[in-house]
């Protein structure tokens, strides 16, 4: 391959490297930001005084009802709040969260596959590079112009 050829592979190599590192930092951070507390309090404290009134409110239009459809009410609004809870912290090592360590070890295989490819061409390119022929070399004095 000539050499402007590995040029570029091995500076395509450093964007796509550049753009890896931006992206697996960008997680770090979501991952490693908590929600902050007075959010976090603010919403449960919410949910439990609407939990607690709902049966209130709402116990003459439901009548017998009431405790099956407030326990309803609560495990779907707790529910959210479990969810909301998982996804605050996308990149753990449990079962419903985002596999990091997984993404690491792929993009790291992918990067490894590529330098040996790119070392390959390099070889290559020094192969060509020592087997050609040498090139005559023209002197041309300064301030005169180079022929074709």
């Amino acid at each position: 391959a000539p050499p402007e050829l590995v040029a570029q592979s091995l500076a395509a190599l450093a964007r796509q490297l550049d753009a890896l590192t931006g992206t697996f930092g960008g997680m770090e951070r979501i991952n490693n930001t908590p929600l902050p507390f007075v959010y976090v309090s603010h919403l449960r404290t919410s949910l439990l005084v609407y939990l607690t009134v709902v049966p209130f409110i709402f116990g003459e239009a439901w009548g017998w009802f009431t405790p099956i459809l407030a326990l309803v009410v609560a495990w779907a609004l707790l529910g959210i709040e479990a969810a909301a809870v998982e996804c605050e912290r996308p990149v753990r090592g449990c079962a419903n969260h985002m596999p990091l360590e997984a993404f690491c070890a792929v993009v790291a295989d992918n990067v490894r596959q590529t330098l040996q490819h790119s070392a390959g061409m390099g070889v290559k390119l020094r192969r060509r590079i020592w087997d050609a022929p040498p090139t005559p070399v023209r002197r041309v004095r300064l301030g005169t112009s180079v022929p074709p």
